[in-house]
């Protein structure tokens, strides 16, 4: 091989490397736009400008749900549980069921799942205001009636999403499914 093919292909490996290093890429800015929600003690929260300056790691999720919901929360709780240094981080659960899931029911949501309101945030609103931002961040919901789970239940996107400091959506993963440690290492990329 020759010392030129030799050097392309050094650089070639150099330049996968340094790739695999970098942070994610910006997939959209929700920093350009706010959501008017509460929290599960009824507070006004501006999503996803409270949290700015922090790491968010956002699920989407219905209290009602009897299949993918509660693993999206266990598994952003396992999240949270490998991560040593939280100051910089919080974890955001969405509801897409705004009608059912009124504050007081995301706390009991939070509580049956041992959450604690320094790592956790559970937001709810006015439909309207909840369906937006959901459309925004690529959930997709479907209602069906069920005569088990309170008259209806939702088919609907099993998702989390990592946001930056900014406000923008860096990565989207499979929320019950995404092994901690892959969004772990995305997080530490973007400390």
């Amino acid at each position: 091989m020759t010392l030129s093919r030799i050097s392309f292909v050094v650089f070639v490996l150099l330049g996968m490397l340094m790739t695999g290093c970098n942070s994610p890429e910006v997939l959209d800015d929700l920093g350009a736009r706010t959501w008017k929600l509460v929290d599960q003690d009824s507070t006004a929260i501006t999503f996803p400008d409270d949290f700015k300056g922090k790491i968010i790691v956002t699920g989407y999720i219905f209290t009602n749900c009897p299949g993918v919901c509660p693993a999206i929360t266990a598994n952003m709780k396992k999240i949270s549980s490998q991560i040593s240094d939280m100051k910089d981080v919080h974890f955001v659960g969405i509801t897409f069921d705004p009608m059912r899931d009124r504050p007081s029911v995301l706390r009991e949501y939070m509580n049956k799942f041992d959450l604690s309101e320094r790592r956790f945030t559970f937001l709810t609103g006015d439909s309207a205001t909840v369906y937006s931002l959901l459309d925004r961040v690529g959930i997709r919901t479907e209602m069906q009636p069920d005569t088990t789970a309170g008259g209806y239940r939702f088919n609907h996107t099993n998702q989390i999403n990592l946001i930056d400091r900014r406000g923008r959506t860096r990565t989207e993963y499979g929320g019950s499914m995404v092994p901690p440690e892959h969004v772990v290492e995305d997080i530490n990329k973007l400390q």
